[in-house]
């Protein structure tokens, strides 16, 4: 290894360069090298200073990095910018920008070259490369330890792991993998021969079909039947599961498993198992604080060993392709005794993947457990689906996880528990039905809206009308309604969720337009569609009615305020609301958004107008506090002189006095 401090010092025992050397003019050069061979801290070291030659050529014959090379290590010293040095420990070759450093460098003198490979003992290479050889082969000496290193971490870490479960290939064959019946193809399909992919048994089915599933009479396996003819030469099915095993009291591994069967040209499939990746989940006993490390494994890529550490790379950002998948069936029949002495010693993990009997991913559910107090109690409950939108990450929680009772934790009355059961609400469902709380016909609503697929808007709707005039209103209209078209020949009310939308809009409308919702002439219109589009028509003109109101009477307060003519320009307010729309279509700008602020006091557009044409768009002044903001005219475009000068005139005339006498 090289001593930093013992390089320092040669660092400025550096050989002269003359600046007016033929070198300095050669333009395809950046550095030029000088080479000496000094013993340092008892190692026979070349050191190479480079020089800027743009620097020396102006007079500066100071080096800006030297390298330190022995048989088995290399430094540089870099100056930076400041004047400060630092280490570098990046190759020749790399020590700029440019692709190759090496090829923009160039030596001094003969007497230079000839000590470079002098030291190096070659004499049929030519060039720095005797240098970059060397270095590449250390470069890569030093990633072999540090890869040597790693994997003996992973070595040591994988050393608790024990055998799989004997009897995971056995069921994987029988509840993981689909088996078929193949068959040769026979008109009626009666007593049909063929064979059975699962046990390898010849067996005849009657009433076989393409796709039609049966029970083998011999291993009671459920089989697909599939005729030979159109069994693909490449016909395969893959899976994947996941085996739970324990570490330690406060640590589980879960092994991902691989599952490929082939069926070439045999009834029976050749089988691939292997072990893909492992996920560690360890529980720290004083902060409660979970971690999960991650490994994977590819064949033929380590020195000691094919584990890798980390999540394994997808092939694209967008698309998790099958080895990367994390996601599968779960191995039970060890959990017992895996989970024992754990904090997961009472996960519902088993009766949750039951349940579904769809792959899962293990290592998020034994973290969420963890977080979740109530979710043992949930799955015991038959509340599956409220467990899954925990585990899938639902962020709008509605349970009240410190109480132990059912009707408590899921903030319901007690009554209505076997109820919401039978429906095995999700999270979603569960907010919509804590809502109507109190509410009577409150399981017929929800039956209602399950049936109807209407989830949102009910709520709002129930504030002015009891949920079964709701329903039975809903009802009506939709018979009818749902044969409606628009303007463009699509329906309108596709589902009961468009109508039940419409219809809370609809009294929002009514209420900001002041009607009595007590009646039931507005409440309940013959015809929803029309009488929403009425509504919606009035609110419109109501609206525009004020905002022309509140428009003018803010000019009428300024009314003959900032007044000014000169030079056959005028100042011109704007008579109504739409003049300031007018104007940001004529110009290309964007005053025409700028109504609200109007009639908010927080600025004043003036239009400025040449006096041959007032009726033309010309420029557009916005002020605000008195205070002049911008001027713009066509496309935004700043004043012209004209312009300017007319508005110096009114800035000195008008504004100012204005803010003077304030």
């Amino acid at each position: 290894m090289l001593n930093k401090r013992e390089c320092r010092k040669f660092f400025h025992q550096y050989p002269k360069l003359n600046p007016r050397s033929g070198i300095m003019n050669a333009s395809q050069v950046d550095f030029i090298v000088r080479t000496a061979v000094k013993v340092i801290d008892r190692h026979k070291t070349l050191v190479l200073w480079l020089y800027s030659r743009d620097r020396a050529s102006r007079g500066d014959v100071r080096p800006c990095m030297a390298v330190f090379q022995v048989r088995d290590d290399f430094l540089t010293l870099a100056h930076r910018d400041d004047g400060s040095t630092v280490w570098r420990s990046a190759s020749f070759s790399r020590l700029n920008s440019s692709w190759d450093f090496s090829s923009r460098c160039a030596f001094y003198a003969a007497s230079d070259n000839e000590c470079f490979h002098k030291y190096f003992k070659s004499r049929f290479e030519s060039g720095f490369m005797p240098l970059l050889n060397l270095q590449n082969a250390i470069q890569k000496s030093r990633r072999r330890e540090r890869q040597i290193r790693k994997e003996k971490c992973i070595i040591s870490r994988m050393s608790c792991i024990a055998a799989l479960p004997r009897g995971l290939k056995g069921w994987i064959h029988k509840s993981v993998m689909p088996g078929y019946f193949f068959y040769d193809y026979k008109r009626g399909g009666k007593d049909v021969p063929g064979v059975c992919s699962a046990c390898g048994s010849e067996i005849r089915l009657s009433g076989v079909k393409q796709g039609v599933q049966k029970i083998c009479p011999h291993c009671r396996k459920e089989i697909i039947c599939k005729p030979r003819s159109r069994r693909s030469k490449h016909m395969y099915d893959r899976n994947t599961c996941q085996v739970i095993q324990r570490i330690s009291d406060n640590e589980l591994v879960i092994r991902i498993i691989k599952i490929y069967y082939s069926y070439k040209d045999s009834d029976t499939p050749e089988i691939d198992i292997y072990e893909n990746a492992r996920h560690f989940v360890h529980r720290d006993a004083e902060s409660g604080q979970v971690q999960i490390e991650s490994y994977y494994y590819t064949f033929h890529s380590g020195i000691l060993t094919d584990w890798k550490e980390g999540e394994r790379p997808r092939s694209s950002m967008f698309y998790e392709g099958f080895e990367s998948e994390a996601s599968g069936h779960l191995y039970t029949k060890n959990l017992p005794d895996a989970l024992a002495g754990t904090p997961w010693q009472y996960c519902p993990i088993t009766e949750y993947y039951n349940h579904f009997r769809k792959p899962l991913l293990a290592p998020r559910f034994l973290i969420v457990y963890l977080y979740h107090p109530a979710l043992e109690h949930l799955v015991k409950t038959g509340f599956y689906s409220i467990v899954e939108s925990l585990f899938c990450g639902y962020t709008d929680n509605c349970l009240n996880e410190s109480q132990h009772r059912t009707h408590r934790i899921l903030g319901i009355a007690a009554e209505d528990v076997d109820y919401l059961r039978g429906h095995d609400p999700d999270m979603t469902l569960l907010k919509i039905y804590q809502g109507y709380t109190g509410l009577k016909k409150r399981r017929e609503l929800l039956t209602w809206q399950i049936r109807n697929d209407a989830s949102n808007d009910v709520l709002p709707i129930l504030q002015h009308m009891t949920p079964h005039k709701a329903m039975r209103y809903l009802d009506a209209q939709f018979g009818f309604l749902r044969f409606r078209k628009t303007k463009y020949g699509g329906q309108r009310y596709k589902t009961m969720q468009d109508l039940v939308t419409e219809y809370r809009d609809y009294l929002d409308i009514c209420k900001k337009l002041e009607y009595d919702l007590k009646n039931s002439f507005v409440k309940y219109p013959k015809d929803l569609q029309k009488a929403h589009d009425k509504a919606a028509k009035r609110l419109k003109h109501k609206i525009d009615a004020k905002v022309k109101r509140d428009f003018a009477a803010v000019y009428k307060n300024i009314s003959g305020q900032y007044d000014f003519e000169i030079s056959g320009m005028k100042i011109v307010y704007p008579k109504i609301s739409d003049d300031i729309i007018r104007e940001g279509h004529a110009l290309h700008h964007c005053v025409g958004s700028y109504t609200g602020r109007i009639i908010r006091g927080e600025c004043v557009v003036l239009f400025l107008r040449q006096c041959c044409d007032l009726e033309k768009s010309f420029y557009t002044i916005e002020i605000r506090g008195n205070k002049l903001v911008q001027v713009r005219g066509m496309g935004n475009c700043v004043a012209t002189p004209d312009v300017e000068k007319f508005i110096k005139s009114w800035k000195q005339r008008v504004l100012d006095r204005i803010n003077i006498a304030a």
